[in-house]
């Protein structure tokens, strides 16, 4: 297998892998076993590392400013969905659709601060 394909696999794989271990996790905490849920998001946020890290090593993020640039889109978009889904669904999708609209919006902020302050270090 190229390295290409075995990379995409795998960063798929541990992404998986992280959605689940938190999922479980969320489950854990409403059952109130927060050892358990705290366990859980430590491996998840592990998994992360290791997809992050062959992202990294195979150079997927070329430029960092470039990267937030792209990502401030993606998160704008992403909330733009969300909200347009909302109007078409009932409880619990659309709550859970304007909760996450409203985290993608606050995630674009974080980045749009992120970036000024990588234009103003690079003056």
């Amino acid at each position: 297998m190229k390295i290409e394909e075995y990379v995409k696999k795998w960063v798929e794989g541990e992404a998986s892998e992280v959605l689940e271990y938190l999922a479980a996790a969320i489950i854990a905490e409403e059952q109130g076993l927060i050892n358990v849920a705290q366990a859980l998001k430590t491996i998840a946020m592990e998994e992360a590392m290791h997809g992050a890290k062959a992202l990294v090593y195979y150079g997927k993020i070329k430029d960092l400013k470039e990267f937030i640039k792209h990502r401030i889109e993606e998160e704008k978009e992403a909330a733009r969905v969300r909200h347009e889904e909302a109007s078409h669904h009932d409880e619990p999708w659309k709550t859970l659709f304007e909760y996450t609209a409203r985290d993608e919006e606050r995630h674009q902020r974080i980045l749009e601060g992120i970036l000024r302050r990588l234009e103003e270090l690079s003056k």
